[in-house]
């Protein structure tokens, strides 16, 4: 019941911004004065309707987020992923301004956004206090060793689905119409210089993008795997509080 009262409010607001965004276009035809047909105004309310729908739902997953998990985060998990958003976002605006090459702009500002978003997101959530974490056991060796691994996965999955995303193919940015005129020498050039370009420097911004979810996931399945340690008594010759008292 403590989710229905958000989801009630700002999930229905949200649908209802949503339909005036769809059939307002609809609405909008029916105008028979074109001048005002194609006003500003009238032209920009379908997309001010979704931001706003947007605006609520995210409003919305702040709120359900929160109330999941406050007080329930330990410090050592919080700290640290709040960290990771708050690199995030300082790399991305180091991104967009620097002056080497254009795909840094691009990812950059992809990675300023998420970060941006999820810094909102997670600084809303309360971590554990600090006085019920004095009870918390040491981080285990094979809670690093599970996080390493998830956070590993996690890079190679979206490193390997960003590469075979982005890899260049023809006619590697230049006009259908120019390229078919070229010769083969002339298309093996372009092709090898988008291949050199791809690989030397697409490749290694791809590669620094995901090192930030997959920090993410390091810490996050860290701190999760702890539940299945403290369960199998204990690893890496940490001592839980079971068998301390035992």
């Amino acid at each position: 019941m403590r989710y229905w009262g958000p989801i009630r409010a700002l999930g229905g607001w949200a649908v209802i911004m949503g339909i005036i965004g769809l059939l307002f276009p609809s609405l909008r035809e029916s105008i028979t004065d074109e001048t005002t047909r194609n006003g500003v105004l009238l032209q920009a309310v379908p997309f001010v309707a979704f931001f706003i729908a947007f605006l609520l739902l995210y409003a919305l997953l702040i709120v359900l987020v929160a109330r999941t998990y406050n007080g329930r985060i330990p410090n050592r998990a919080h700290n640290p992923i709040l960290s990771v958003l708050i690199a995030g976002i300082l790399v991305g605006v180091v991104l967009l301004f620097q002056p080497f090459h254009i795909v840094g702009y691009r990812y950059g500002f992809l990675l300023l956004l998420i970060s941006t978003f999820g810094f909102i997101l997670w600084s809303h959530v309360v971590p554990k206090s600090a006085r019920l974490e004095l009870n918390l056991p040491k981080i285990a060796t094979l809670q690093h060793v599970v996080g390493l691994i998830a956070g590993a996965a996690i890079l190679v999955v979206l490193t390997t689905s960003a590469v075979s995303a982005n890899a260049p193919v023809e006619p590697y940015g230049v006009r259908q119409r120019v390229w078919d005129r070229y010769d083969d020498a002339k298309k093996a050039e372009i092709r090898d210089l988008a291949t050199s370009d791809f690989n030397n420097v697409e490749i290694p911004f791809l590669i620094l993008l995901n090192l930030f979810p997959a920090a993410l996931f390091y810490f996050a399945a860290r701190e999760a795997s702890g539940a299945f340690v403290r369960n199998s008594g204990g690893v890496g010759g940490e001592i839980t509080p079971a068998r301390e008292s035992a």
